[in-house]
């Protein structure tokens, strides 16, 4: 079985939805299916992957460091290299350049065609445009696009319903996601949590606060920044972690000295290397997710199979997964809210230490597994497809031989 994945971000750019088509390339090609995955290609960035990649040339999107905007129509090697390529099944996970991408490719190829929804666009088009017809416009195209492949897929309920909100009528199926971390024995654990706290200059006596993410405003870091400065006001003592890259970077850097947290605050950059990041999960007492864009982030996953759990806002997305004090905790989306349960926590760390195991337990879940399942369903739907294309055939052999035309 031939495949090929489709997204819009990708290495060395660090974020969900690009993971999650490396790990289902990465995850496909080793249960032994011919894996592939096209995406905009980084001056100088070397793929090192178990899967073969095809990039197109791209430029840097403004407003949106470091997402950059593809340009495969006028990438003459890209298209020459395309044409020579033949695949059984298309998945894209965006709609936007390599969506289209795959679109033209499946009704070229007259091969199937999966499409998961995994982003809130509609919070990307007002930062780009403050003009509510360019969102309703863009808004229109996303859900056209979803209309147009065969198959429909979600992580969760919530982001199928944000699918519905969009306009979109049409059948989709829950696919979670997963995680490439696996869940280490004791030994293994503290090894890692000692290199940890070693890489951050913490101590095991620090209560150690971790985001991991891209740096947007639309993730809540402004809120997370300004419930430290109330932390820090109460005297609780805390080390707050941030690793990721993003537009904010330097505006949080400024508001962190601003506000006089340098000494409790630590930005890693992003971090690409598995390694190193499964040593920061193991140093964390809390991930502190209070995002209100991202529709199932596998930051939770990830910290979940350190018995981290996570604080996340009530009634968004994320907190689908999330019963309070039994496999996380539920915030309103408030600065002080944010705080206060921090402050809990702090004063009582067994509620951390039980939503912890409970989120391993209950939030957590591999990539290999889940990816096994998504060769059986593409399996099936090749299948699907052939017999309708091959019914289709004789139906149309059945016709001309009739006279009937």
């Amino acid at each position: 079985m031939k495949t090929c994945q489709f997204n819009d971000s990708y290495f060395p750019i660090i974020d969900g939805v690009g993971m999650t088509a490396h790990n289902y390339a990465s995850w496909l090609e080793k249960q032994n299916c011919n894996s592939f995955l096209i995406a905009p290609g980084v001056k100088d960035y070397v793929d090192d992957v178990n899967y073969q990649t095809l990039r197109f040339n791209s430029v840097m999107m403004p407003m949106m460091n470091p997402y950059r905007i593809g340009l495969p129509h006028i990438d003459y090697k890209f298209n020459q290299k395309l044409k020579s390529l033949e695949f059984d099944i298309l998945h894209a996970h965006c709609p936007f350049v390599s969506g289209q991408l795959a679109l033209n490719l499946s009704k070229k190829l007259d091969i199937p065609l999966v499409a998961t929804f995994h982003s809130k666009y509609k919070e990307d088009f007002k930062k780009i445009l403050d003009s509510n017809l360019f969102v309703k416009f863009m808004i229109q195209y996303v859900v056209n696009f979803y209309n147009s492949v065969d198959y429909v897929w979600v992580p969760n309920r919530s982001t199928g319903e944000t699918l519905r909100e969009y306009g979109f009528q049409g059948d989709f199926e829950i696919i979670p996601n997963g995680t490439d971390l696996e869940i280490p024995h004791k030994h293994t654990y503290l090894l890692q949590r000692n290199r940890g706290l070693l890489k951050l200059d913490c101590t095991t006596d620090d209560f150690v606060l971790l985001f991991v993410g891209q740096h947007r405003w639309e993730k809540n870091v402004r809120m997370i920044i300004e419930s430290l400065k109330i932390l820090k006001d109460e005297n609780v003592k805390f080390k707050m972690v941030f690793v990721g890259e993003g537009y904010a970077s330097k505006d949080m850097h400024r508001l962190v000295k601003q506000m006089m947290l340098k000494d409790n605050v630590i930005f890693t950059g992003p971090i690409a290397d598995r390694t190193q990041l499964k040593q920061i999960y193991a140093s964390a007492d809390l991930l502190v997710f209070p995002s209100v864009y991202d529709n199932a982030p596998l930051v939770m996953i990830e910290s979940a199979a350190y018995n981290v759990p996570a604080i996340v806002v009530k009634g968004t997305s994320a907190a689908e997964c999330v019963l309070e004090n039994v496999n996380g905790f539920l915030i309103d989306n408030t600065k002080e809210s944010l705080a206060a349960k921090i402050k809990d926590l702090y004063e009582h760390p067994e509620k951390i230490k039980s939503a912890g195991k409970n989120a391993e337990k209950t939030i957590y879940r591999n990539w290999e597994s889940i990816v096994n399942n998504v060769k059986m369903k593409y399996i099936d739907i090749i299948d699907e497809h052939n017999l309708i294309k091959s019914a289709n055939h004789y139906l149309v052999k059945d016709f001309i031989h009739s006279g009937s035309f």
